[in-house]
This record gives C-alpha cells, structure tokens and sequence, in this order.
C-alpha cells in the first residue's frame, strides 16, 4: 500500500478542525463521505503543500524517488516499480496494478475496463490480480481469468491470506488451460514488446479498445468486453460462469482466427462463437503483420529461440509491422543505438522486411523459420528468388517453414 491511510478518522486525537480544506462546498464521491477517511486531515500540512492538494501525488512522488534510489544502486539497469497509488505522468516510473479486487466472477469484466482506461491515462504496463486478492478463489473462476490474465499487459495471479491460487492447484485441467494461454502469450511477445517501445516513443496504447482503431463504428463504442493489443491482436474472454461460448464483435475489417488462420465472415456484427473451458477466443486483423517467437519456460530462453511472422492480408491484400528488439534490461539501449528495428511490407504478392537499425548483434544468430500467411490464395513461393514449398491448411493457412532466414539480414518472399 503507498497511499497516505492511516486508518484513523484524520487526527488520531482530535479528528479534523472544521474549516473550508476539510469540509469543502464541493464534496466528490469518495468512501466515507469526508476527505479524512482512512487518511490525514485535507488541512495537515507536507513538504510539498497542503494535504488537500498533495493527497493524490503521495504515490507518484514515492514512485519517482523509488525509481531514483534504484538507479543510484543499479545503474544502467532498468528499474522496474510496481505501484498501487498512481497520478498522471506515474506510467514514466511504474506499472500498476488494478488493486485489492476479489474473487467473484463480477471482477473480470471490471478488470478490463481499468486496463484499458490506465493505458489512456498513459500507463500501459497494467493488469489485475489474477484469480482475485480477496477471498477463496475457485478452478472453474481462476481457468478463465487465468486465460484473460494471459493477455493483460501486465500478467499476475496475486492474493494475500486466502488459500493458494497458482494454476496447478486445481488440476491438470486448469493449469492446461494455463499453459495453453500463456504459450500464446510468449509466442507474441516480440508484438507485445514492440507495443511498448512504441509507447515510449510515441505514447501509444499497448491495450486499447475497439473503438480506439473504429472511430466510427458506434457499436464498437460500446464494447467493453473485449480487447485489442495493439492495432490488431482482438482478444475476447469468457467472463460469465459456465458459459462455453460467448458473443464476439467484428468491426468492418478482415479478421481472422489465432489459431487456425481461418478467415471469419463477419463484419459489423456479434456472433456466438464457441469456447470451451480451455479456449479463449483470439483473431488476428487483416492488415498487420505480426513478429513472434517460439516459445519457452522464461523469457531468457525464449529470446534464443526461433522468430516468425503471422501476415494477415487487408481487403487490398496488403498487410505491414514492426519489430522493436533489445536486451530487455538497458536503460539506454535506444538512446546509445544498441538496438534492432525492422520493418514489414506485404503488398503486390511480396513480403519484404527492412531492416532500418542493426545495433543488437545477438540478432545474427536469430532465424526467422516459420511465416503465417492468412488470407492469400497464393499456391507459389520463392524466397530470395528460389522456389520452395509450402503447404495450405483446409482454413486456407499458408504456411513456410525452416526458413532459416538470419535477421539481420534483408530478405523478399514472393507469392503466386
């Protein structure tokens, strides 16, 4: 906790005096009624002002000298801060968990609404307690939220005084369903990665709503209970229990399954779309191209592993992306030029990657092995100018592999 409570009625003696800073002409709706709830009288006085002016900056102000001792103590390593009590600029500092929430089947829908307002507020490294922080949790409670927790950006099964909670507790079913999330969630963390430098660079959500990319789909307005990561990657949980399937919004774009690369033939509407226990519903936009790598146990061995590439062609057949890579701990690796960015291009049959910065010379020893390619009709491929197969799922996946394409180097893919 790092907000200024005391659990006390302001002064533990003598409460508050009564004057206009502590029983103000506007009251906003807070717990308890008065300003001094839980906490210091609005009139008691801090370094910094007033208590009515400094109540909502005690976090940041923690946060920021935080982040400063951390520096001190490990220089050239990037600090990373968990914070409850957050205020506007905070998302330079800290992530940020949702707080004390509970195990009840009514906190998940909650808990993507905070999500995707703290990435508009500029803090995108958020999630809530998995499974819920207070009370008992249940299997059936935590395999759901285990599988929407996969997909926050910041990912936590946290509680404190109640029983156990981690995955394996409810049994092989639920930590299944676990590790089938949490492998998607690994594979796409090259496209997550790059969503937060990104933000960094520009400010931009890592999460965000529909609407954020459908300005003017009025029903897309609405939708608060799913998704995006980034432009593109639409995730829609189940959060009522016992559901198996649940209804998914399609904005006027092409969009396609995660898993199968099957094209979905809906547009400006809800359809009911099957999701069982261990499923959760996950599309991919048309008109991205996303960075991924094979997963593994952490993140140190996933970053030795193999990278691919899922293209999702628009309705011109054309498709684009990024991807941002560094040693993950740096704290100036973009500054001092020690970083890797490239760029992706599907248009005309070709997919061409640009490789625009080669300042991380581990990147030499990564191979792109395996491409997506959803949405083509194609049935002919050359890489680099040679043809070599491919093979076409009944969903109409194109799919490359054993590519061994080095990273660092620039390569062009063709299709027929």
């Amino acid at each position: 906790m790092n907000e200024p409570t005391s659990f006390a009625f302001g002064d533990v003696h003598e409460g508050c005096s009564s004057n206009s800073i502590n029983d103000p002409p506007y009251l906003p709706a807070i717990a308890g009624g008065n300003l001094a709830n839980i906490t210091l009288c609005a009139d008691h006085q801090t370094a910094t002002g007033t208590q009515y002016d400094t109540h909502s900056l005690y976090g940041w102000y923690q946060s920021e000298s935080t982040v400063d001792g951390i520096l001190k103590t490990i220089p050239g390593k990037r600090p990373f801060v968990l914070s409850r009590s957050t205020f506007v600029g905070s998302g330079r500092w800290v992530t940020h968990w949702l707080g004390d929430n509970f195990s009840l089947w009514n906190n998940l829908h909650p808990s993507i609404i905070g999500m995707l307002q703290f990435n508009q507020f500029g803090i995108p490294f958020v999630g809530a307690d998995i499974c819920g922080f207070i009370g008992p949790s249940n299997a059936t409670l935590c395999q759901r939220w285990q599988e929407l927790g996969a997909f926050y950006p910041y990912s936590r099964n946290h509680n404190g005084g109640t029983p156990d909670q981690d995955p394996a507790i409810w049994g092989p079913e639920v930590a299944e369903s676990t590790r089938l999330a949490m492998e998607i969630r690994y594979t796409i963390l090259p496209y997550l990665y790059t969503l937060f430098h990104l933000h960094a660079m520009n400010g931009t959500t890592v999460a965000r709503p529909l609407w954020h990319e459908f300005p003017t789909d009025e029903t897309a307005a609405d939708v608060d209970t799913q998704f995006l990561l980034g432009p593109g990657f639409l995730v829609s949980p189940v959060l009522e229990e016992g559901s198996v399937s649940r209804e998914v919004y399609y904005t006027n774009a092409r969009w396609f399954d995660y898993r199968t690369g099957r094209e979905i033939f809906t547009r400006g509407r809800s359809v009911a779309v099957d999701a069982p226990m261990d499923y959760i519903p996950l599309h991919v936009r048309g008109g991205v191209i996303y960075p991924t790598q094979e997963p593994a146990l952490n993140t140190v061995l996933s970053r030795q592993n193999p990278l691919g590439l899922i293209v999702a062609l628009d309705d011109n057949n054309r498709s684009e992306g990024i991807l941002y890579y560094d040693d993950g701990e740096s704290l100036d690796s973009y500054e001092s030029g020690k970083y890797y960015l490239a760029r992706y291009i599907y248009e005309n049959g070709n997919l061409e990657t640009i490789v625009e910065h080669d300042g991380y010379p581990i990147m030499s020893g990564l191979k792109y092995q395996t491409i997506r390619l959803l949405g083509s009709k194609a049935s002919r491929v050359l890489v680099n100018g040679k043809e070599i197969h491919m093979s076409k799922s009944a969903d109409g996946e194109i799919l490359l592999s054993n590519l061994n394409l080095s990273a660092d180097k620039p390569f062009q893919i063709s299709f027929a």
